[in-house]
């Protein structure tokens, strides 16, 4: 019998027994020494192979999870391999256009952000006139 497979339940019965005129259980008799051995060495069988139990589980467990993914995996190599197919390799012509492009966006940006600084600094001109002139009207 594999440690793996032991069933930990009493072979004799139940331990207590219920059927009581009172309801209450009393203990059944029954031979613990002979029991607990059993239970004592296989518990120590386990605990003494412990780590290989776990690795055998993970190595299990790993070897059914590639077995699945086995096919998607393939299906996932045939797909990239068809888009790399029908993708046309880039020619120089359109490095150096998107060069142009990235430097006329770079001008574009700095303009925008030129912009937006001055309208910022507007703002800030205003609201310092109308605390000016409220702290003037105060004053008076």
């Amino acid at each position: 019998m594999s440690v793996l497979a032991y069933n930990l339940t009493n072979k004799s019965g139940p331990i207590m027994d219920i059927d009581t005129p009172d309801n209450t259980p009393t203990p059944i008799p029954n031979d613990t020494n002979v029991e607990s051995t059993d239970n004592d060495a296989m518990y120590s069988a386990i605990f003494k192979r412990e780590d290989e139990i776990i690795q055998y589980i993970k190595d299990k467990a790993t070897k059914e999870t590639l077995k699945s993914l086995a096919p998607l995996l393939e299906k996932l190599e045939e797909a990239v391999k068809q888009q790399q197919a029908t993708i046309p390799a880039p020619s120089a012509n359109v490095l150096n256009t998107a060069v142009l492009n990235y430097e006329d966006q770079l001008k574009n940006l700095q303009e925008i952000s030129k912009e937006k600084i001055k309208a910022k600094e507007l703002k800030v001109a205003e609201r310092l006139n109308k605390l000016q002139a409220r702290i003037a009207s105060i004053r008076k």
